[in-house]
């Protein structure tokens, strides 16, 4: 037989410190849990409150106009197409007052051909010759017959 004695700790856990510990912690978890249904509770009246405040928007007098549509896409491609080649193919004014004209396309570009394209910059850059230019007041309009 061995006369080692063993050697262990002669106090017990404090159980009564244990149940205080852990009753702190239930009433901490409850309080915690209280107190945020609480804040819910005054927030969610508080948006009640301003949104009841906030009138509703009064619907317009006039509705929004519907998209229009074109009925027949067809038609009016060859409507504008017909348009473009009577301008592209007849004579007319842009500017009577400053003598500006359209000519048709053909007889333009056969002028070109005979005569060349203008000589406008000389031996000047492109900066240069835009800077010579004397500034267009007037935008001529498609059509503008005046």
């Amino acid at each position: 037989m061995s006369t080692q004695s063993h050697n262990h700790e002669k106090k017990d856990v404090d159980v009564a410190s244990m149940f205080l510990v852990a009753l702190i912690l239930f009433l901490s978890g409850a309080l915690i849990s209280l107190a945020m249904a609480g804040l819910m509770r005054f927030l969610t009246l508080k948006q009640q409150r301003r949104e009841a405040a906030v009138p509703a928007p009064v619907e317009s007098v006039t509705p929004f106009p519907q998209p229009r549509l074109q009925v027949q896409p067809g038609t009016d491609l060859q409507e504008l197409r017909a348009a473009e080649d009577e301008r592209l193919n007849s004579y007319g004014w842009i500017n009577r007052r400053t003598g500006i004209a359209h000519i048709p396309i053909d007889r333009a570009m056969q002028m070109t051909l005979e005569r060349g394209l203008p000589d406008v910059g000389g031996n000047q850059t492109p900066l240069q010759l835009m800077q010579a230019r004397p500034q267009q007041n007037e935008m001529p309009k498609p059509g503008g017959d005046e």
